[in-house]
């Protein structure tokens, strides 16, 4: 994965204009919302099904924890995250696995950006989806 792949480490870690696209969707803003919210919350329990599918050289494991990951970081938005799965993915396909391990730690930095932005991501979010017309504000 070359650096001009990922964005830099203080930007945004969610593109908010994917999220508005999932709500579009949906048809409704609080779905999106309520995905982001889970998206979040299962942040850490998805790297370490793929921490551990790597560690044990398991391939099903391994890339049902990062197809699964991958998906739902394109979803919301979170592009870094998106792209270090991607490449994660790429290496458990070649049977890499020591080299997956090895970006496993890119990997948690930017899900740990993720986790740690997540109240302001939903505030923020819930602020600019429920300002939309077609979608009702929420509360």
């Amino acid at each position: 994965m070359s650096e001009q792949e990922v964005p830099p480490q203080g930007s945004n870690p969610l593109e908010p204009c994917k999220l508005q696209a999932l709500a579009e969707e949906l048809g409704d803003s609080r779905l999106a919302l309520r995905f982001l919210s889970t998206y979040l919350n299962m942040l850490p329990g998805r790297l370490l099904r793929i921490s551990n599918g790597l560690c044990h050289h398991d391939l099903d494991a391994s890339m049902d924890a990062v197809l699964s990951l991958k998906i739902s970081s394109a979803m919301v938005g979170a592009v870094e995250t998106e792209t270090q799965c991607r490449a994660i993915e790429m290496m458990i396909r070649e049977d890499h696995f020591d080299s997956a391990v090895e970006a496993l730690p890119e990997l948690r930095k930017s899900t740990d950006r993720c986790f740690a932005a997540g109240p302001q991501l939903l505030g923020t979010a819930k602020d600019s989806l429920c300002q939309s017309p077609r979608h009702p504000k929420i509360g």
